[in-house]
């Protein structure tokens, strides 16, 4: 039960494609945080806002829509990983609802006193400016090797598509420099959870550290 003085926390978790950052945050939901993934809640708000598809098809055309009038995501990701314009231009109609929404979520969680953390697993923290929603920022790193074998099983692609996807993102180790904490994923799920696990506790250590009088 949290105390009067029990602080909510939120926490980013993010990292380059094929870091491992959403099997990390299902460790943290698994340990009791709540999570929020913005890939869900983005998906969620191109299909249930009219006006966020009306934009994309102005942009890109018909050609991302399926006969139902709803996004295609596949024709959408080949084009958008083929020409990184087109990518600024989906992110510049997608990201300003998806950071409002997540900005309320956060400001919901705080207000309900809950006295816990929320993490928030989001690829594009830094690219959007948003670690400035959040108390801190965990990036997950993995080689690169590691990285790239993952694209390519997970998304059928080849060494180059999977390439390709890394380079289109902000170097791993910018995004490194700038977090709060690093957790390091080789592929050893064993010693991924361990390092949630004692990142988790250090988290739940500030949120029952009584807020400053």
């Amino acid at each position: 039960m949290p105390t009067p003085d029990s602080r909510s926390l939120a926490v980013a978790i993010t990292g380059g494609i094929g870091s491992g950052k959403t099997e990390a945050a299902r460790i943290f939901g698994s340990l009791g945080a709540k999570v929020l993934y913005a890939d869900q809640l983005a998906a969620h708000l191109v299909d249930s806002q009219p006006e966020i598809r009306r934009r994309i098809r102005r942009e890109f055309g018909e050609r991302v829509l399926s006969p139902d009038g709803m996004l295609n995501r596949k024709v959408m990701a080949q084009l958008i990983f083929k020409d990184s314009l087109l990518k600024e231009k989906l992110d510049a109609i997608v990201h300003p609802p998806v950071l409002e929404a997540i900005e309320r979520e956060i400001e919901k969680f705080k207000r309900s006193g809950a006295g816990a953390i929320l993490m928030v697993e989001a690829a594009l923290i830094f690219e959007a400016r948003a670690d400035v929603l959040f108390d801190y920022v965990t990036v997950v790193d993995a080689p690169e090797k590691e990285r790239i074998s993952r694209i390519m099983k997970r998304d059928v692609l080849s060494r180059a598509e999977a390439v390709y996807r890394i380079r289109s993102q902000i170097p791993a180790e910018s995004k490194v420099a700038e977090a709060d904490f690093v957790i390091r994923n080789a592929g050893d799920r064993k010693l991924l959870e361990r390092s949630c696990r004692f990142l988790h506790r250090l988290l739940l250590a500030a949120v029952r550290t009584p807020r400053p009088k």
